[in-house]
């Protein structure tokens, strides 16, 4: 009954709403943000953009004649009194069932309220809770939060973006940025500048509300429909508190009683048994093989199809059913090495649950965002497909993690131990038909020089031994592997370069020697035959020693050394340690420049004692060149050591070569 309770939840389309945008400024130094809570300074300007495409500015007069239009066509609109403007602006998004803000559960509409009773205005529609703004005529998505999610930065936008502000987010996404002010406050500022500063803002909100033909709108529907969660909730809160909320829904809709935490473990145990290899954690995590180092190509990646989804499905693993009551149960241990054992009378409800949205995005929705005809529809499928991802990626972790009021280790432990039993005797079937596994992560296996017809009969044998599915993910022309487990480089047979772990991979290093890493995988992925090797490796060598040699003349843009780090709370707030990126933050504070949590920091590497500069102070007389090379040294040395090159020995000849010329 689950799953017939899901279809049509699923296919029925999200309803289009129009929906608005809006975004304040008050007068104020631009260095210091208003307080909500003591609304002393006054609005200056209010933009509202809309889905009927109407835009239209607020502004208060401050002197001066004003146009009836901004040079874009947006509307303007002049008030002498505040009071005025503010209420005008309340009642127009009155209008919407959907309003976008950025940061409007902290700022906006607070601010708008609070200032409205200052001015003795009414406040209505907007009702402030405790950490939230909501609207009694409509829907209020905060943006801010639901960018902040890290479900949604990692499995919905890949994360594209590293910084959480709108003017980070905006240009990672939408390939936009916020307007610049010259001005140190907002006074200052011509109104009608004012007024184009505070359209762009809401032009940004109701953009990224908008992405991809109202993708966001579609997930948060579906989010809602899984999780039996508000709009508002689900864009406000986490992913384990949408699982929560799916789980306590079936147990609720079934009358039966939600037990606690501690009944979950004082019933069912919480003690675990495996050693844990990373630090911190309570149990053992996924198996993960050793590497064998070098190139190698011909090689197909096989992926069990959401391993751990899979698991609780298939062996009915769950706070439920781990370590029952029935003395006839306790034979039922699929992990020898645990002494956990699985119920064989009750099944629980969440094994049940997880394996109908695995099935349905696997065999249903996945399937048709491929076939189906319509354009519509197939964009609301692969939706659906994503969404349901989203809420199966979270389902096995929710359970080890302590504030899951869930939360029961033993099941936590005994999934890991399958998925890593299911990894075992996969390998163990690889090497029964000759197959060289070369790597294994998790939930798949690298096999080197397998046909095509072996690959389909190693499936076919893995699922019937297992009863999990096992497909073909990829196929690499070839891969190359670091000595280390999760860092690899491959090159599938389109030519599309994948990187995992590498450093020149990672999000925060300079564009510079990101763009030497990008040069090389570009001079890899044209590799095609062991033979070319010869030649690719000459022209990483060039690679190498330009960008070194472009390092020590100077001959580079400032921005591209720039590192980019996020403050993950006020500067005032980090009293332990003292990061590098948090060193900057305070520089820029003591010249006046307004910092906040969330805002991304750029700094880079100079000679003397603080070591790093904000990068529009510094100069390129005082870049730390060594540190550099040595940052370059470290992110090209694991793909180099693959390869059978050294890059001391590339900068060695580098300098060599000066020296003769010198002579």
């Amino acid at each position: 009954d689950i799953l017939l309770s899901m279809i049509p939840l699923f296919d029925e389309p999200s309803p289009s709403m129009p929906n608005a945008a809006l975004d304040i400024e008050v007068l104020s130094p631009l260095d210091k943000i208003p307080d909500p809570r003591e609304p002393d300074k006054p609005v200056a300007a209010a933009a509202i953009v809309d889905s009927s495409g109407r835009k239209e500015v607020h502004v208060l007069h401050r002197g001066g004649s004003l146009p009836d239009e901004l040079p874009n066509g947006a509307k303007l609109i002049s008030y002498e009194s505040e009071g005025r403007l503010i209420r005008s602006v309340l009642d127009r998004i009155s209008e919407y069932p959907l309003l976008f803000t950025y940061n409007g559960d902290n700022f906006d509409l607070p601010y708008l309220a609070r200032r409205a009773k200052e001015l003795g205005v009414s406040d209505r529609p907007v009702r402030l809770e405790k950490d939230r703004a909501i609207l009694d005529t409509g829907i209020h998505i905060d943006l801010y939060k639901l960018f902040s999610n890290k479900s949604i930065q990692v499995y919905v936008f890949d994360n594209k973006y590293a910084g959480y502000t709108l003017d980070e987010v905006a240009e990672a996404i939408l390939g936009e940025k916020k307007m610049e002010l010259e001005a140190r406050d907002f006074y200052s500022i011509e109104t009608m500048t004012l007024a184009e500063y505070c359209l762009k803002d809401a032009e940004l909100t109701f953009k990224l509300g908008n992405i991809g033909s109202g993708e966001i709108i579609r997930l948060l529907f579906l989010f809602s429909r899984i999780s039996k969660m508000s709009l508002e909730e689900v864009s406000r809160q986490g992913v384990s508190s949408w699982i929560r909320n799916m789980i306590f829904f079936e147990y609720r809709r079934r009358d039966w009683l939600i037990p606690e935490k501690e009944e979950i473990m004082k019933v069912r145990g919480e003690r675990t048994y495996s050693q844990a290899i990373i630090k911190g954690k309570k149990y053992m995590g996924a198996i993960v093989l050793e590497p064998v180092p070098g190139i190698h190509f011909d090689v197909a990646v096989m992926d069990f199809a959401s391993l751990y989804p899979s698991i609780i499905g298939r062996w009915k693993v769950s706070f439920e059913t781990i370590n029952c009551p029935h003395e006839d149960c306790r034979e039922n241990r699929p992990v020898n090495e645990l002494p956990h054992w699985i119920c064989k009378k009750e099944r629980g409800i969440v094994p049940y649950l997880i394996q109908a949205l695995r099935d349905l995005r696997v065999k249903r929705y996945k399937r048709r965002a491929k076939e189906e005809k319509d354009e519509n529809k197939r964009e609301w499928f692969d939706t659906v497909q994503r969404s349901l991802k989203v809420f199966l990626n979270a389902s096995y972790g929710v359970f080890g993690y302590e504030n899951f009021p869930l939360y029961s280790p033993p099941a936590a432990e005994m999934i890991t131990a399958l998925a890593r039993k299911a990894m075992l005797l996969s390998i163990e079937e690889a090497r029964k038909m000759n197959l060289k596994v070369i790597y294994g992560d998790t939930d798949s296996l690298f096999i080197r020089g397998a046909t095509q017809e072996q690959i389909e009969e190693f499936e076919r044998r893995v699922e019937e031994k297992l009863g999990i599915d096992l497909e073909l993910d990829k196929w690499y022309r070839y891969v190359v592997f670091s000595r280390l487990k999760k860092n690899y480089l491959g090159v599938t047979k389109d030519g599309s370069v994948v990187i995992k772990g590498l450093l020149g991979k990672k999000r925060n290093i300079p564009i510079l020697v990101k763009e030497a890493f990008d040069d090389v995988t570009k001079t890899l992925s044209e590799v095609r035959s062991p033979e070319d090797f010869s030649n690719a490796k000459t022209k990483i060598e060039e690679i190498i020693r330009g960008y070194v040699k472009m390092l020590e003349s100077g001959d580079y843009d400032l921005e591209k050394l720039a590192f980019r780090c996020m403050l993950g709370k006020s500067p005032d707030d980090y009293t332990k340690t003292t990061p590098q990126h948090v060193k900057v933050a305070r520089i820029l504070e003591s010249m006046g420049k307004r910092v906040e949590a969330g805002q991304v920091i750029k700094y880079v590497k100079v000679v003397g004692r603080e070591g790093v500069m904000p990068v529009e102070l510094a100069s390129k007389s005082q870049i730390d060149k060594e540190k550099y090379v040595e940052i370059m040294r470290s992110t090209f040395e694991q793909i180099l050591g693959a390869l059978d090159m050294n890059f001391d020995e590339i900068i060695r000849d580098r300098k060599e070569s000066s020296l003769e010329k010198f002579f």
